[in-house]
């Protein structure tokens, strides 16, 4: 996949949360997250002033607990290059990859491998050990041979609490299985594309 294709095969424009899933420091972009830090902040700091004589400690509370948010809005600017790196990456790839969207936006955990026509699809026993030195939870679900399609779970459960940290390792994942799974299978079994479920 050239540059302009693998451009063109992302959104145009990223959204916070495709913003921080690229990137190890993704998490601690969530707002929500934030608020209910500077909300335990602000409380604690209520309470300080409560205690305290000074006029100038309600100002100290009100500033401490504005500082997770602050953070989190100023590192969410500092990730807004993530869609170049999104876009280098699938162009290294040997093979297109769609619907990448959907992992940046915190969805799809299942992959589908279409291989070339006239090439036998990998088996369970042949390919499973290989996702297995990967990890442990990416699975080979099944083979449509008329399809051509080997359909494979990456294997990462959501998180209620932290739904960035999760699309971060849903996202790591997926690199692990293209890079460390496929582009060396595809040596042998030629991929024509890879669809994000």
């Amino acid at each position: 996949m050239d540059p302009k294709e693998a451009s063109e095969s992302v959104a145009e424009k990223f959204t916070r949360v495709m913003n921080a899933t690229p990137s190890p420091l993704g998490a601690w972009t969530d707002l929500g997250a934030a608020s209910i830090l500077s909300g335990i902040l602000l409380l604690a700091g209520l309470f300080a002033v409560r205690q305290s004589s000074s006029t100038g400690s309600l100002y100290l509370a009100l500033a401490i607990a504005a500082i997770p948010i602050t953070a989190s809005l100023l590192l969410s600017a500092t990730l807004r290059r993530s869609r170049a790196t999104v876009v280098a990456w699938l162009a290294s790839v040997p093979f297109p990859i769609e619907n990448v969207n959907a992992v940046l936006a915190g969805l799809g955990d299942t992959i589908e491998v279409v291989f070339e026509p006239g090439t036998p699809l990998p088996t369970r026993p042949s390919l499973q050990p290989k996702l297995d030195e990967i990890s442990d939870d990416v699975l080979f679900v099944s083979a449509r041979p008329d399809e051509r399609i080997v359909e494979i779970r990456l294997g990462i459960i959501d998180s209620k609490y932290m739904p960035l940290r999760t699309s971060h390792s849903r996202w790591i994942r997926l690199v692990e299985v293209v890079e460390r799974g496929l582009v060396p299978l595809s040596k042998t079994s030629p991929i024509e594309k890879v669809h994000v479920v």
